[in-house]
């Protein structure tokens, strides 16, 4: 019997790039490029409503066809000149157990 796999996120989707720093116990891993992923981008008013918080947050999906690693809290997430930590990692995975993508909330 064969496992059921998720096709991978369709290429047209992945059209930016981005690097990933891993947590090591040294410090941080040097950067791997991932060359096709999904960055979405968003922002939030200030408390005052009139003025956007400081900082960038985003989405970034990250498919196993092109990233074989790991993400973790904390790993240094970098795109559009700017690093970033991941603030919430969530791991999908296909039904056999294997990663499908990485959802990644970074700050």
């Amino acid at each position: 019997m064969r496992a059921v796999r998720i096709p991978p996120i369709p290429a047209f989707m992945r059209r930016e790039a981005l690097t990933i720093e891993r947590q090591t116990e040294e410090g941080l891993a040097a950067p791997v490029d991932v060359p096709r992923c999904r960055i979405d981008r968003g922002a939030a008013l200030a408390p005052n409503d009139y003025q956007l918080t400081a900082g960038c947050s985003a989405r970034v999906f990250i498919d196993a066809t092109e990233y074989a690693g790991g993400i973790a809290e904390g790993d240094i997430i970098g795109f559009d000149g700017e690093r970033h930590a991941a603030a919430r990692v969530q791991r999908c995975d296909h039904p056999d157990g294997t990663p499908h993508h990485w959802e990644v909330d970074v700050q």
